[in-house]
């Protein structure tokens, strides 16, 4: 993907450089943080479609465990993502990223010799307590000026979501080669190769810069409701994704084997990235209420048509689940940075960040105690909750053009 070797091995601690070099140094900075933390979500989300079935297969394996095994990571992620960010502002990003990467690394070994579902379920806990995620963003607040500020973020927000949707496409071909226990070491290494090129080309940020960024954190708080109420459509959206994503496989037992998903997800998801900038257009010049609620409702149709359990019905249904899936947690998050105050946006995508984790551990683990009792059950929660989020859209004010 990159060829590691051609890069320059030093960044600077902070943008006091003037000129071209400082763009070319804080630019290159931005490279190292977006890369290594889409890898960190690239390395677990190629796993995410084949969890829940290689967990049902280890001893103890049930709905329920299984549920908290594939979302025990969003949990620990949740709670640890605003932590991690004022243990930063303490210490040094830098570090706090190295040890993030480690915890990752420890968990993502530890899971692929699991040999019982309890043991996968403290891996994952152990793989989503490196919460490095807000880290990140402080980090690039840190050393960029006002003028680039925006700029980097967004360039850090896109090539995380880019990340994210390549797991999904390649994952399951990367599955025909590997099985689940060589897909998690293949993913340490990709990790430990993040984990050295942030520590050989990257320095600490000047403690005094730090200090500074940690003040204007303080200037205006995020915990406000319109950003919370924002933030919880992303808690929605990523809990149907895993609700989604803990039906899929079970859904298609008897059907296709899980090294053959990829006839069913890759489509969906190349669909739902072209059709992804029409949305998010309409979403910034009209109304972004009616965009979000259209998206909603496309939702819905998905988990309607795959409740049929054909082979053709999956398909569908999948391709509108993941139209509305994708195009929410990229118009969300471009709506909440417009409100953030630039000194807040670390700790305000911190929030935000927790929030999404949160609901990924919501969707997985209540809906595999629900799957427990019966199908039916689970699908007339995920309506529930689409029918909750409408709501919420509904009750917000319009979000600034």
């Amino acid at each position: 993907m990159l060829n590691f070797a051609t890069l320059p091995v030093t960044t600077p601690a902070c943008p006091k450089t003037k000129g071209r070099s400082m763009s070319k140094n804080i630019r290159y900075l931005t490279t190292v943080i977006s890369v290594t933390l889409g890898l960190r979500l690239f390395s677990m989300s190629i796993i995410i479609p084949f969890l829940s079935a290689y967990a049902m297969n280890l001893k103890g394996g049930s709905p329920a465990l299984t549920g908290y095994a594939l979302g025990i990571f969003g949990l620990t992620q949740a709670v640890l993502q605003i932590p991690f960010g004022a243990l930063s502002d303490r210490i040094g990003y830098k570090k706090v990223m190295l040890a993030g990467l480690v915890m990752l690394i420890a968990g993502l070994l530890t899971a692929a010799y699991a040999t019982t579902v309890g043991w996968l379920i403290f891996a994952r806990a152990l793989q989503g307590s490196g919460a490095i995620v807000t880290v990140g963003y402080s980090w690039l607040s840190s050393v960029a000026g006002d003028a680039d500020r925006d700029r980097i973020l967004t360039r850090l927000g896109a090539l995380l979501a880019t990340f994210t949707m390549l797991s999904y496409v390649l994952g399951p071909l990367v599955h025909i080669v590997l099985n689940v226990s060589q897909m998690f070491v293949f993913s340490a290494f990709l990790i430990v190769g993040c984990f050295i090129w942030v520590l050989t080309s990257t320095r600490q940020v000047n403690p005094a810069l730090r200090k500074e960024q940690a003040e204007k954190h303080k200037v205006k708080s995020v915990f406000n409701l319109a950003h919370l109420r924002r933030s919880l459509l992303l808690t929605f959206n990523n809990l149907l994704m895993m609700a989604f994503f803990f039906m899929l496989p079970l859904l298609l037992e008897g059907h296709l084997a899980t090294n053959q998903m990829w006839i069913v997800l890759s489509p969906a998801i190349l669909i739902a990235i072209a059709v992804l900038p029409y949305f998010s257009k309409r979403a910034s010049q009209q109304n972004p209420k009616t965009v979000l609620t259209i998206l909603f409702l496309l939702i819905a149709a998905g988990f309607l048509v795959i409740y049929f359990r054909t082979v053709v019905s999956i398909v569908i249904g999948t391709i509108l689940l993941m139209m509305g899936v994708f195009s929410i947690s990229s118009i969300v998050p471009m709506l909440i940075n417009r409100e953030i105050d630039n000194r807040q946006r670390g700790k305000g995508n911190g929030v935000m960040v927790s929030l999404q984790y949160f609901g990924s551990f919501l969707g997985a683990a209540v809906t595999g105690k629900l799957w427990g009792w019966g199908p039916s059950v689970a699908f007339g929660f995920a309506g529930a909750v689409i029918l909750a989020g409408i709501v919420l859209i509904n009750f917000q004010k319009k979000a600034k053009a």
